[in-house]
């Protein structure tokens, strides 16, 4: 008499079924979502990688066609002058910082040196300046960059020439202005 189970057991055999389908329904969505989500992320992750690529080339242009020739053109007066100036630009880093190294220094042993520097900030896609400066004998070792971030619009001839003259000024009349929170840049108005 075991006729009578049988319906029975075909019952749970039925519901063991079900119940095992949707079981490999939830986890082919949850598959389908990892998925998805994985997807999601390498495309952002990609896009992410192409902005940081094009903002190395942005900053590698305003360093060569905006930086590098005002940098140069303070050279070439200090030269005049008779003082020493150098910009340095690793031309093989598109991303790398650019330099202007200035020594007033005398024969009387007044020491005035220093350096402007532009970077370039990988994570914010901006430019920072920072200077370090020798002045009477007060001097900091390392480059100290203000707060100020510029976006790549605002990298223009006259906020690089304004910068790098004001800084030039400072070493002149002996500042040591590294930790000096004043404003670097005033716009001109007409």
């Amino acid at each position: 008499m075991r006729f009578p189970r049988q319906p029975r057991m075909l019952q749970l055999l039925a519901k063991n079924s079900q119940e095992a389908e949707m079981a490999y329904e939830r986890l082919d969505e949850a598959l389908r979502q990892l998925k998805t989500d994985r997807e999601r992320a390498e495309a952002t992750e990609n896009q992410q990688k192409k902005a940081g690529a094009e903002a190395i080339i942005r900053f590698a242009r305003i360093k060569s066609a905006v930086i590098g020739p005002i940098f140069d053109e303070v050279v070439a007066r200090l030269a005049a002058e008779g003082f020493f100036g150098e910009t340095v630009d690793k031309q093989n880093d598109a991303s790398g910082p650019i330099s202007l190294n200035v020594n007033l220094s005398e024969d009387d042993g007044l020491s005035r040196q220093g350096t402007l520097q532009v970077r370039f900030n990988s994570d914010e896609h901006t430019c920072e300046f920072g200077k370090s400066t020798t002045a009477n004998n007060a001097s900091t070792i390392q480059i100290v960059f203000d707060d100020k971030h510029h976006e790549f619009e605002e990298m223009t001839e006259d906020l690089v020439r304004e910068i790098a003259e004001q800084f030039v000024l400072d070493l002149i009349a002996g500042n040591s202005s590294v930790g000096r929170q004043a404003p670097l840049y005033r716009p001109r108005t007409a």
